[in-house]
């Protein structure tokens, strides 16, 4: 990233004041909106140097008020990271914790292989070992109080009908045959005995077009459903790519490349496209390629970018990063690649709570009876965990779950140490355990902090993971009459209020049965996916801003924003906030996406990419996550944790 030099610096101009001032204010920001936090000056001492993506303040004393509820079920106190994961994940980035690490009691387990992380690659490293080794001993450790990473779900009980919404982690890419061609596939689907075949429900007392999931109707299918355009002021705009935006406030111009980057179909034809792409933004493709250099169209695309798996906007991400992720323009090199535009034949298969129902295959197929005695996929879905399953002695694999692992090294010099220390915070109490092998399946943010041997090779290359954050909201309603009123069944929304999209989707048949009713007479879960970009800001400075931007939200402002936002665009369809709304959830994810600037998928200045030097195991410890691929879907996830399974199989 260039830097202007001190000498004859120009006048401040907006970046510097994004970037600087608000920033550097974060600690009066923090504690002004959000309750718990501390506004202490010392707490707010500067860190270290080598622990970028932090800022002058501890973050480390939130409350419930900024949780808030999480639902019911075994869910309900892991509605993302609640305060009580990211007061303890703080205090460690603090480095409060060195002192206790050197004085943690040996527990006096040793165990063949200890994974850290419960989420896909972890899961996934500790089942792919075990099928060749089932006689070892494994030991996953996870600082949740729920198994799944970002796989996990909200539940809620409203007027007799149990609901789920996804915390995070959604869908795997469907149908199978779509998804092998664009290489979105894992063969764990099949090991698991999961549906080769699905049926979705159609909705009772409506005619309204409404989507399968979530994701495609933020813009990849919007013909796909009856989609409303929301600007304030003005009546909502029903299904305006398809009368010309003539209802929509927006410019002739801006219309005009609307329309055009729907039908751009000619980049430019290049041998080298995908390295090519992953040299500029995606915005300096926009503009320099498809000649659109407009920031409507900016704010339009970036939280939808970020929503798909970017992290920000067009401003930061990788030309081939929004590729990856079927951005408009972008995506015609599917053609060139073979694969054509996957948006005319794949979409998603979304279980009721996202990912969480492949996961939990995954945590069976590791401990039988951890959903106690299940014959159909609903079951596993739904039964509630047996939690003294989880860590009982003399079963292959065990999971010990509000466990923070602060600490992993070798015993010894790394080329001749036959063993590893980890070292864990669980109940308040700094314990170790040792173990032949480990696989870290958190991210580098991480992994850079807690392996304590690492190579100066490793840190500089987990130091190129930038990571965005992402606020999941679920909003349980009592009917959705009012957007049947209003003949929508997704509306996109524009303005600087909270969120910008949501929509209603048909569930899969799953055993006969459908899961959720689908009549706006009935209750449903509306899921908001909400990101944090802040245009113009350097990546590095922007992930830390926007993560400082979420974070600085009580439950209470949040829970507000929601309910005028609605009342702004449902009013007009008979909604009222107090009667229509039974509950609000809020998952915060502060790392929530890796985010990939120019340069991260095929190395930079003559450097390899960043994953290439991680994904070589450092003496008895290898690494797994979905970001080592570059982007964060569960198919990757998996493939990287089977591949960390197998290296330390050799050892």
């Amino acid at each position: 990233m260039n830097k202007s030099s001190n000498k004859q610096k120009p006048a401040i101009t907006r970046r510097d004041f994004v970037g600087g001032t608000l920033i550097g204010s974060g600690a009066a920001l923090l504690t002004a909106k959000a309750p718990g936090f501390s506004a202490n000056a010392q707490e707010a001492a500067m860190l270290p140097p080598e622990f970028p993506q932090t800022m002058a303040a501890p973050l480390n004393t939130l409350d419930e008020s900024w949780t808030g509820p999480g639902g019911v079920g075994d869910y309900a106190n892991a509605n993302g990271n609640t305060h009580d994961v990211v007061n303890a994940a703080h205090t460690f980035r603090n480095r409060d914790f060195d002192a206790r690490i050197a004085t943690a009691r040996d527990t006096g387990e040793h165990y063949d292989l200890v994974v850290v992380g419960a989420g896909f690659a972890g899961v996934t490293a500790a089942y792919t070992y075990l099928k060749e080794k089932p006689d070892a001993r494994v030991l996953i450790f996870d600082n949740h109080p729920v198994f799944g990473g970002e796989a996990r779900q909200n539940e809620f009980e409203v007027d007799g009908y149990r609901l789920w919404g996804p915390q995070g982690s959604t869908g795997a890419v469907w149908p199978l045959e779509g998804a092998k061609k664009i290489e979105m596939y894992s063969h764990m689907w099949d090991e698991l005995d999961l549906p080769t075949e699905f049926e979705w429900q159609e909705a009772t007392n409506s005619t309204l077009k409404i989507p399968l999931d979530n994701y495609s109707p933020m813009h990849l299918t919007w013909e796909a459903t009856d989609l409303g355009w929301f600007h304030d002021g003005h009546d909502m705009a029903v299904n305006p790519w398809s009368n010309r935006f003539k209802d929509v406030p927006i410019d002739d111009q801006t219309k005009q490349d609307f329309l055009w980057m729907e039908i751009y179909r000619q980049p430019p034809e290049r041998e080298d496209w995908a390295e090519w792409l992953d040299t500029m933004t995606y915005k300096e493709f926009l503009r320099n390629e498809m000649d659109i250099d407009n920031e409507e169209v900016d704010k339009y695309l970036n939280p939808f970018a970020a929503a798909m798996g970017c992290g920000l906007g067009t401003d930061v991400i990788s030309a081939y990063q929004a590729f990856n992720f079927i951005q408009p323009g972008v995506n015609q090199y599917g053609r060139q690649f073979g694969i054509g535009d996957p948006t005319d034949y794949v979409h998603l298969a979304q279980f009721p709570g996202g990912n969480t129902g492949i996961l939990r295959h995954i945590v069976q197929r590791l401990i039988p009876d951890v959903f106690g005695k299940t014959k159909t996929l609903s079951e596993v879905l739904s039964n509630p965990i047996k939690w003294e399953t989880l860590d009982r002695k003399n079963q292959p694999a065990r999971m010990r779950l509000r466990s923070l692992v602060a600490n992993v090294r070798h015993d010894g010099p790394v080329e001749t140490a036959r063993m590893a220390h980890v070292t864990y915070l669980n109940d308040g109490e700094m314990l170790s355990v040792t173990a032949d092998r480990v696989i870290m399946c958190g991210q580098q943010h991480l992994n850079k902090r807690v392996v304590a041997d690492l190579p100066d090779d490793y840190r500089e290359a987990m130091g190129q993971f930038l990571h965005s954050p992402m606020m999941i909201i679920n909003v349980a309603l009592r009917n959705w009459k009012f957007m049947d009123n209003l003949g929508v069944a997704s509306v996109r929304w524009f303005g600087d209020d909270l969120g910008w999209f949501t929509t209603l989707r048909r569930q899969m048949i799953l055993d006969g049965e459908e899961p959720m009713p689908l009549d706006p007479d009935k209750p449903t879960v509306l899921t908001m996916y909400n990101s944090f970009c802040i245009p113009g800001v350097p990546v590095e400075q922007q992930t830390v801003a926007a993560r400082m931007k979420m974070f600085s939200m009580s439950y209470a402002s949040v829970e507000k924003q929601i309910k005028q936002q609605f009342t702004k665009m449902f009013a007009a369809g008979g909604f009222d906030a107090e009667r229509d709304i039974a509950g609000i959830t809020l998952n915060r994810h502060g790392h929530a996406y890796v985010v990939t600037p120019p340069g991260f998928f095929f190395g930079k200045d003559g450097k390899r990419a960043p994953s290439d030097v991680i994904r070589k195991p450092h003496g008895r410890i290898a690494f797994a996550h979905a970001e080592l691929m570059g982007y964060q879907m569960w198919e990757g996830a998996v493939h990287e944790g089977e591949r960390a399974a197998q290296q330390m199989l050799t050892l």
